[in-house]
């Protein structure tokens, strides 16, 4: 197998994608690129419910072509957020590179991101982001080559897990 050019870090928001991604583009002198946009997740309602169907169509084409684009790079370690798996499109591309799914419960993500979010009131948050965990954490442990637990908080452990990954790929 050859080294991986790319790497993909998957999870829901509050797992640490950004941090994770930091440590690891910094170990291996590499980019990090941010492409977490998060919008349901801030809200606090499905995306549909936000920019209508049409826009979640337009928002999935736009998250396919930044995906796709960044496989024209190298040496990047890109965050990506919950709604990236949404498509056949991209868990197609992200199956094919280097993917690595930070979990997070969602009582440890509740703790992480709820100082900031949801932006607009929501009755039952809890319920909103559980839903969200129902819906898409097979498809991220379908897609990942590499799957990691940010609950414990061991964020240099995880990196240098990555790190070790890719090395044992190189060969």
């Amino acid at each position: 197998m050859t080294k991986p050019k790319r790497i993909f870090i998957v999870g829901h928001s509050g797992a640490g994608k950004g941090v994770l991604a930091q440590g690891i583009a910094e170990k291996l002198g590499w980019k990090f690129l941010d492409a977490d946009f998060a919008l349901a997740v801030s809200i606090g309602r499905d995306l549909d419910e936000i920019i209508g169907l049409d826009g979640v169509d337009v928002f999935h084409r736009i998250l396919n072509q930044i995906l796709s684009h960044q496989l024209t790079q190298e040496n990047i370690v890109v965050t990506t957020g919950d709604d990236i798996i949404a498509t056949d499109q991209n868990r197609k591309i992200l199956s094919s590179e280097f993917t690595v799914y930070l979990k997070v419960s969602t009582a440890v993500q509740m703790q992480r991101i709820s100082h900031n979010r949801p932006l607009l009131p929501i009755g039952d948050y809890k319920a909103f982001l559980d839903e969200f965990h129902h819906k898409n954490d097979k498809l991220f442990e379908q897609v990942a080559s590499l799957t990691l637990n940010s609950d414990e908080n061991a964020l240099e452990e995880h990196v240098m897990k990555v790190v070790k990954s890719i090395e044992n790929n190189a060969g």
